[in-house]
């Protein structure tokens, strides 16, 4: 038996002892699925290999097709159960800033809440299902992104500051420089942390400038700046 056949033997083989099914709309399903729902890591890669193998091998397992029900069912119960009727006109500007401040982290730090994330930074009139909402910014990192945005900056445009000693700001051989503030926060907060604004620094001696969070910053001393 040559090596070809003997192939398509073992091919037609295993598709017999592997049913099998089709099912109406499954595809346009897990798409659903995939870009509405706050999906964890590993569900998410779960609904993707079964949309894979379901155009690999022109259906999936009755099996198969039981586990992705549960998933869906479980997710979009989950919306009905505590949906706002009025949801969409309390989207108002503040939840959508929040959404952008927060989608903005996401994208820097994946995987979690990629996909809505590249849809409210990129779609402009998107509105996240409120429980997706309440998942992506009522929780521990999120809240301290969003702490930082909000606080009130510690230096001005025009302030003069230098580097804390532990700082880890990426810039080096400027320990001892002094910088002027010349824009505060040119880039959106990408750390969950307390004092991550971020600003925009010009050392004295140089004309390259640097985007550096807050918390590694301190105000120049009267000396420093007379020196």
């Amino acid at each position: 038996m040559s090596a070809q056949i003997k192939n398509e033997y073992y091919s037609i083989y295993e598709k017999k002892l592997t049913l099998r099914n089709t099912y109406d709309n499954f595809l346009n399903r897990t798409r659903r699925l995939r870009d509405k729902a706050d999906l964890s890591s590993n569900v998410l890669s779960f609904v993707r290999s079964l949309a894979l193998s379901y155009k690999r091998n022109d259906g999936i397992t009755e099996k198969q097709y039981q586990a992705f029900m549960k998933v869906e069912k479980a997710y979009f119960d989950s919306i009905i159960a505590s949906r706002d009727p009025n949801w969409v006109e309390n989207y108002d500007a503040e939840k959508r800033e929040k959404a952008r401040v927060v989608a903005e982290y996401y994208v820097q730090n994946p995987p979690w809440f990629g996909d809505v994330s590249h849809k409210i930074l990129t779609i402009d009139d998107f509105i996240p299902p409120e429980p997706q909402y309440k998942k992506m910014i009522e929780n521990t990192y999120s809240e301290k992104v969003l702490a930082s945005h909000y606080a009130d900056p510690r230096f001005q445009v025009g302030d003069y500051v230098s580097l804390r000693r532990n700082h880890k700001s990426g810039i080096g051989n400027n320990d001892n420089s002094i910088f002027a503030v010349l824009q505060v926060a040119p880039e959106a907060v990408s750390t969950a942390a307390k004092g991550t604004k971020k600003y925009k620094i010009l050392p004295m001696n140089s004309v390259e400038t640097y985007i550096v969070e807050e918390r590694w910053l301190k105000k120049a001393t009267k000396r420093q700046t007379n020196s």
